[in-house]
């Protein structure tokens, strides 16, 4: 178990060992749901869709993100 600290902005950093453990890398994006006093992050699946504009796809990622 790893002790992180909350920031004033509701920051925290993941620690490098669960990040390398998980194959978590810089741009990545994470879901995170809570069940009764855990918080839980799981790496999500993003399916880019190259015939739209890169907004397009962000925003129907976070969508889809925000329903699953």
């Amino acid at each position: 178990m790893t002790l992180v600290k909350v920031s004033s902005k509701g920051l925290i950093t993941l620690p490098k060992k669960i990040r390398t453990d998980l194959g978590i890398h810089d741009g990545d994006y994470l879901t995170i749901s809570s069940d009764k006093d855990r918080i839980i992050f799981r790496k999500a699946k993003i399916e880019i869709d190259y015939e739209n504009p890169d907004d397009v796809w962000k925003n129907n990622a976070k969508n889809r993100l925000a329903h699953d």
